[in-house]
């Protein structure tokens, strides 16, 4: 055991005897499986099964792929996938229902890991982007397990962070069999932390694979008939905001309309918060500007639902339709000092994206689209007026940004039948 890992450990346990009896009132309270799955005990699963880790809905979405043509593949190859969020459980299930096992993955402590590795018998870890866990990767060495990083990414923002627990985290990264990044500079982040170079590859952003493409107009007038929005109106789609970008967008959307009141006869914005526990504080935001909305919950619900002009995207996974069913989006996250979400959603659908100056956390594909002319950066919510005013009023210039936004994503498909190479590989 390292240095590194000695002092994570000391701290996990002062962690674990602090905040033990918090974390058997959860278990108790909770669903008695997850918390199973937390202490190392998942679903035991027929053979050598590859465990896929991937934290939450963005993740799920993103090594889906992979995880669907491992499974053609090799039929008789089990996998397993594991999620740190509620969420991600959801996703996963929605996407492979009973093709797969699901399951929450372990406290990173040394006994749960190694029960879950007792139960598991992986022929493979595959952790995706940035789930570095030292006593997964501790225990899977000294089992002889191998672990591949796929889709993996480390932003300029994080880097610095990273090089000050070099002690800890560039040893367990040496163990790895491949480091799969999203970029070169990626890669070059990964390497400038004392990770061998053989180990480190570019294959893509696996991301690119996932996403739906465009629709065609028929499609696209369903899904405005369903989300009960008139097929004239101008949309604006902005999806995953957080925690005081909401005020910022309401301001921004306003001014936008009066701007463009004379050229625009309806226009509508949907809104989709990214964590479904700001649902309320979100709606009661538009009560109190009086603002006419309908949630999406009830939407669902009303047989002659009332004319709106903001949607509350208040469900799950209806977020690529919302984007499909617009004519602009603007990507949440980045108004505020989050660092942004995933803006390649919209852009595969040809739509022009729009976000703030904090995208850290997806700042390759936000400069892939900035570079090409398929999205626009803007500085705080006067910039994003200005911005939404000019798209109504130029059909042609959205259309064109819109087209190279597509182009973008076409163009750097194929990261996920690497990836699956590279796995294969390993598993030989």
């Amino acid at each position: 055991m390292t240095a590194g890992l000695i002092l994570y450990n000391a701290l996990a346990t002062l962690a674990f005897l602090a905040c033990w009896p918090v974390m058997l009132a959860l278990c108790l309270s909770g669903r008695r499986g997850k918390w199973r799955d937390r202490c190392g005990g998942p679903p035991r699963a027929a053979g050598r099964p590859v465990w896929v880790h991937a934290s939450s809905v963005g993740e799920v979405n993103a090594v889906a792929p992979l995880v669907a043509r491992l499974l053609a593949r090799s039929p008789a190859r089990p996998v397993v996938v594991s999620t740190m969020t509620e969420t991600g459980q959801r996703r996963a299930r929605e996407l492979f229902g009973d093709a797969i096992g699901t399951f929450y993955f372990p406290f990173d402590f040394c006994w749960t890991q190694d029960a879950a590795l007792r139960r598991l018998e992986p022929s493979l870890v595959v952790l995706v982007e940035t789930e570095l866990w030292p006593n997964l990767l501790w225990r899977c060495s000294r089992r002889g397990v191998p672990v591949v990083l796929a889709n993996a990414r480390l932003s300029e923002r994080s880097l610095p962070h990273y090089r000050r627990a070099a002690f800890l985290f560039r040893p367990l990264l040496n163990t790895m069999r491949a480091i799969a990044c999203q970029s070169e500079a990626d890669a070059g982040r990964h390497r400038s932390l004392g990770v061998r170079p053989e180990i480190v590859r570019v294959l893509g952003n696996m991301k690119y694979d996932a996403i739906k493409g465009p629709v065609t107009p028929g499609e696209r007038k369903g899904l405005r008939s369903d989300f009960g929005i008139p097929g004239d109106s101008f949309v604006l789609a902005a999806g995953s905001t957080r925690e005081g970008e909401e005020v910022m967008l309401l301001d921004a959307w306003a001014a936008a309309i009066q701007n463009a009141k004379c050229r625009m006869q309806n226009a509508t914005l949907v809104v989709a918060p990214r964590h479904p526990e700001r649902f309320a504080a979100v709606e009661a935001l538009l009560k109190e500007r009086a603002i006419p909305y309908v949630t999406r919950s009830r939407q669902r619900k009303a047989d002659d639902p009332a004319e709106f002009d903001v949607l509350l995207l208040d469900t799950l996974g209806e977020l690529v339709d919302a984007y499909a069913a617009s004519d602009l989006a603007f990507v949440g996250g980045s108004l505020v000092p989050v660092g942004g979400h995933n803006p390649l959603e919209p852009a595969a659908l040809g739509l022009p994206v729009i976000f703030g100056p904090h995208m850290f956390n997806a700042q390759d594909s936000a400069d892939s689209l900035l570079n090409a002319g398929g999205a626009v950066q803007v500085g705080d919510a006067a910039g994003l007026a200005r911005v939404v005013s000019d798209s109504m009023a130029d059909a042609e210039r959205r259309a064109e940004v819109g087209r190279q936004a597509r182009r973008v994503v076409d163009e750097r498909r194929g990261a996920t039948e690497r990836t699956l190479e590279l796995v294969a590989g390993v598993l030989t």
